[in-house]
């Protein structure tokens, strides 16, 4: 869009001082040139105004026509915001849909109604995911409005794109660290007590089988004293691992605190879920690395009675860990029960 203006009081003006032209390339409709009284400069220089501020806008705004039929509505105009945010200059994109910078990761539900609300004539805020040039994908916060004439018909519409991809990445950041343990990638112990908290429900409710894993890496401390805490951190990071790969898709396992873990088991019996500890003690004891020493786990497990609540079933699967400790470490016991705990 290029604009420019002569007053016939400035020195570029001969014969006519009240006498103000200017000549816009408007997206809309071509070339215009106003030739006006100067006692509507005010009016003019708005518009001036408003066609530098969209020039200027750091966010993209895009113009198109309300044509829905045949492909449409068509782009007309697009400011430098958009090329900056997209890589494509508007000679690029003119005449096309916006819809050509949707892809895989673009949410169909807030596109329909995008369209429902442009149909409507009414306002639209939404966020989704569009696709720059060279393909890369970056989040989007926008806005779409009518523009009307002055019979109230809808001619065009606006469109104010915002790019939010770091704001979101910093989100999904933080909310990926409020659930999981920074060290292992393992659920964190309040993520995993929630989830606890949720099968222990569902368990309730349909009557199905639920056992738990509290698992202990022996002598801990004594890695960390000889080998150092870089050494123990590299431990806790292997063993998790090995625990996430090995359990099914329907298990969780958190660290719970140090060098101890939990592993929740849905639809497992007490004897299933002695088998799936035995298996991780034997992996464990094999586990070899070129960074770290061996090392061995001991496991307690329980299965929930009818009633019993997370506190009182983790509980159960602790004692019967420090009992295989005090029996001589890298084993696996089953908690003994004396009844059910409300």
């Amino acid at each position: 869009m290029t604009w420019s203006s002569t007053v016939a009081d400035r020195r570029d003006c001969y014969a006519t001082p009240d006498i103000l032209q200017y000549t816009w390339q408007c997206p809309l409709n071509g070339e215009i040139v106003i030739t006006s009284s100067t006692h509507d400069f005010d009016q003019l220089e708005w518009l001036r105004i408003f066609r530098a501020t969209v020039e200027a806008s750091f966010d993209s705004i895009l113009i198109t026509d309300a044509d829905f039929s045949a492909g449409g509505p068509r782009i007309i105009y697009a400011n430098p915001g958009f090329t900056r945010m997209t890589g494509y200059t508007l000679d690029e994109v003119r005449g096309c849909n916006p819809r050509f910078m949707q892809g895989p990761e673009t949410d169909r539900v807030v596109i329909d109604r995008l369209r429902d609300n442009c149909q409507n004539g009414e306002v639209f805020r939404g966020a989704t995911v569009n696709y720059r040039k060279d393909g890369t994908p970056f989040d989007i916060e926008w806005t779409v409005a009518p523009i009307r004439d002055d019979a109230g018909n809808i001619t065009h519409y606006m469109a104010i794109q915002r790019d939010v991809t770091e704001r979101e990445a910093m989100r999904q950041r933080l909310e990926y660290l409020a659930r999981h343990d920074a060290l292992t990638a393992l659920f964190n112990r309040q993520y995993t007590q929630k989830l606890l908290g949720q099968e222990i429900e569902r368990c309730e409710r349909h009557g199905a089988a639920l056992s738990v894993l509290v698992i202990d890496i022996d002598h801990f401390k004594r890695v960390n004293d000889d080998h150092g805490h870089a050494c123990g951190d590299t431990i806790l990071q292997h063993v998790a691992q090995m625990i996430r790969d090995r359990i099914r898709t329907n298990d969780f396992v958190g660290r719970w605190g140090g060098e101890e873990f939990l592993v929740v088991l849905p639809h497992t019996t007490i004897d299933g879920a002695t088998e799936a500890a035995e298996s991780l003690r034997t992996q464990v004891e094999q586990l070899e690395t070129d960074d770290s020493p061996p090392v061995t786990i001991s496991v307690g497990v329980a299965e929930r009675e009818a009633g019993e609540t997370a506190e009182s079933l983790f509980e159960a699967a602790d004692m019967a860990l420090y009992a295989a400790k005090d029996q001589g470490r890298n084993r696996v016991l089953q908690a003994e029960r004396r009844g059910t705990e409300a």
